[in-house]
């Protein structure tokens, strides 16, 4: 009596599992399309949030970086994969509709006799075929987000590490390579250990040797990285001038020839983007006094009295001013003619909630015409390896030009 029960149980879990397979289309569409709505808000979020994790938590540029580079690259790559998915559906959806109209298929003697020789598909067939390369395609991903979860919580509790105890990147660099190195000995290594045997018998492992061992041991290989070198335009796109937020460099030659309006000016600039370093509201100024913000990166707090012990002689040399806040370490010209600032202001933007510093500067003695503003930067530099500070002077760390009516 059991076995009977459990054998008609197994056939119902078959018979239920094989309309599964024969309707997957319909799930399968359905994530996609959520799945990618998502995907292409995303890349707008990573990159407010790297430039957050730079101006409000005072992470380095290399790291800030490196999570934007990862993250980006885990998106787009996602992004490709489900576009491809349903554009394959979509032909898909096409024979569908012609094994439907026509399931007899192509009618040879109707054909042009120099046609008439040759085999063709049949529609029902075709439609068959797809549909395994349509579920193929969409089962790929699995195997990557399994590897990409896991490895994101690992990068996250390092960058935490990071930030919180205020560690040398080195010192994380070298723990993130070994543990990599550690984990690839242990699943290559010849020896039968228990994660091995553990990693073997897991989804991931069984899902990458599924694809292997049917299409062959290099084609997933190659199709993942064709992939990858799909969706490296939409990386390099959505990157696009965050190295303005590298606080510890001057602009290149390209920035201060073509510099974008977008960065400088209020009135150009997007609302829920942050300021990269300074802006004033508009490109023509109307008024006696220019209002001129800069943004505050945290990671300047940090150096303030190390300048002010271990670097006083050099700040004399320089003749800079007393360093009190971090505005300070700002030093401003209009039209090469240093300006003197009594005192700078602190705000907080409405939309993004951006800190910055803000002061007026009298301009009436300006004529009507362009100028040029252009802002020093004083900063320590910390060698990658033995962290030891360097001072150093930005000459153009901010310049653009306005015009006075």
């Amino acid at each position: 009596m059991n076995n009977g029960t459990d054998y008609n149980r197994k056939q119902e879990e078959l018979t239920w599992l094989e309309n599964l397979q024969r309707n997957s289309w319909e799930p399968e569409v359905i994530i996609s399309g959520i799945t990618l709505a998502f995907l292409f808000v995303f890349p707008a979020k990573i990159y407010e949030f790297s430039i957050y994790l730079i101006q409000e938590v005072g992470m380095g540029y290399l790291p800030s970086t490196l999570v934007l580079l990862y993250l980006t690259t885990v998106v787009s790559v996602f992004k490709i994969f489900f576009v491809v998915h349903l554009c394959l559906r979509f032909v898909w959806a096409g024979l569908l509709g012609l094994s439907y109209a026509y399931p007899q298929g192509v009618i040879n003697k109707n054909l042009f006799k120099m046609a008439q020789d040759y085999r063709y598909q049949n529609p029902a067939e075709m439609v068959l075929k797809l549909e395994k390369i349509c579920s193929m395609t969409f089962a790929y991903p699995v195997s990557l987000v399994l590897v990409f979860l896991g490895l994101t919580v690992y990068l996250g509790i390092l960058i935490g590490l990071y930030s919180w105890l205020n560690l040398n990147l080195f010192i994380i660099s070298l723990v993130f390579v070994i543990s990599l190195v550690f984990i690839g000995i242990l699943i290559l290594g010849k020896k039968r250990t228990k994660f091995k045997t553990w990693y073997s018998e897991s989804l991931l492992s069984s899902v990458s040797a599924i694809y292997q061992s049917n299409l062959g041991k290099w084609t997933a290989v190659f199709y993942g990285i064709s992939i990858f070198v799909l969706s490296l335009p939409s990386i390099f796109s959505d990157i696009e001038d965050f190295t303005m937020f590298r606080n510890d460099r001057n602009l290149i030659e390209k920035e201060i020839e073509w510099p974008a309006k977008s960065l400088h000016f209020e009135n150009n600039h997007e609302a829920n983007n942050r300021f990269p370093r300074a802006f004033i509201p508009s490109e023509e100024i109307n008024d006696e006094y220019l209002r001129l913000g800069i943004a505050r990166y945290e990671g300047d707090g940090k150096i303030i009295s190390e300048l002010n012990t271990d670097f006083a002689q050099h700040l004399d040399s320089l003749q800079w001013k007393p360093l009190q806040e971090t505005a300070d370490l700002h030093r401003i010209y209009i039209d090469e003619k240093l300006v003197k600032v009594d005192s700078w202001s602190k705000h907080r933007l409405s939309n993004t909630k951006q800190k910055i510093y803000q002061t007026n500067i009298d301009i009436s003695n300006l004529e009507e015409g362009l100028h040029s503003i252009r802002i020093e930067k004083l900063l320590l530099e910390y060698g990658f390896i033995d962290n030891q500070a360097e001072l150093i002077k930005l000459d153009h760390w901010a310049q653009f030009e306005f015009i006075k009516r």
